[in-house]
This record gives C-alpha cells, sequence and structure tokens, in this order.
C-alpha cells in the first residue's frame, strides 16, 4: 500500500511514549531500529486507509501498564530512503484522517521536510 498525506503538527505526546522502555523494546523488536523520540504525523484525505490497515493487520504493541492503549504497527520505507513504520493506536476516539510515521532518524530534517510538504 502507498500512502500519501501532508505533514502537520502532532500534539507532542509521541517523544514521552517512544522514551517508555517498553514501547522502545516492543519497537525495536518489531521494527528492528532504535525509534526517533517522536513520530512524523501525515494527514491523509481518505478515513478508509486506517480500516484498511486495521482489516490488514500488523505486529501488535501490546500494552505493558495501566493507562495505556495496544496499537498496531507496520512496516514500510518512506521515500525510499528510510525504513519506518505506521503506528496506529487502538483507541476509538483516534483520528481518522491521521497516519503516524517511526523512523530511527529525525525525518523531517533528513528529508528536508516541512509541515504543509506532501509526502
Amino acid at each position: 500500500m502507498k500512502i500519501t498525506g501532508k505533514i502537520v503538527r502532532g500534539v507532542g505526546e509521541s517523544a514521552g511514549f517512544m522514551a517508555i522502555p517498553w514501547v522502545n523494546k516492543q519497537i525495536r523488536e518489531k521494527l528492528g531500529f532504535h525509534p526517533y523520540g517522536g513520530t512524523l504525523n501525515l494527514s491523509v484525505e481518505d478515513p478508509e486507509i486506517q480500516k484498511s490497515l486495521k482489516a490488514h493487520g500488523g505486529d501488535r504493541l501490546r500494552s505493558e501498564a495501566a493507562g495505556f492503549c495496544d496499537a498496531l504497527i507496520f512496516r514500510g520505507t518512506i521515500e525510499g530512503k528510510y525504513d519506518c513504520g505506521i503506528v496506529l493506536p487502538l483507541v476509538s476516539n483516534y483520528n481518522e484522517c491521521l497516519i503516524e510515521i517511526l523512523a530511527p532518524v529525525h525525518l523531517k530534517d533528513s528529508l528536508g521536510l516541512k509541515d504543509g510538504d506532501e509526502v
């Protein structure tokens, strides 16, 4: 599946989430890299993309602490240059048009991107 969207600013919670040891460990095991402390957020026009990802299934990030949800993780590449993963939190109120991308590098800096750019 190829996903295209515009880069949007997130709410700033992913860096703290990525720093949790059990989260970081599971991401390394499932994606094969140590994630940079944050995600690249893409706004997509079609909410069916998330539904399709959920239907396809992915590796499951299992919550190991109260107050956290499980998530699905999918392997990918971005711009043909970096291994990456999509993390899709399994919560009912999650924005259907948001795709969060993890990578071993800061993607905006590494790819010369800014908010509003299409990826």
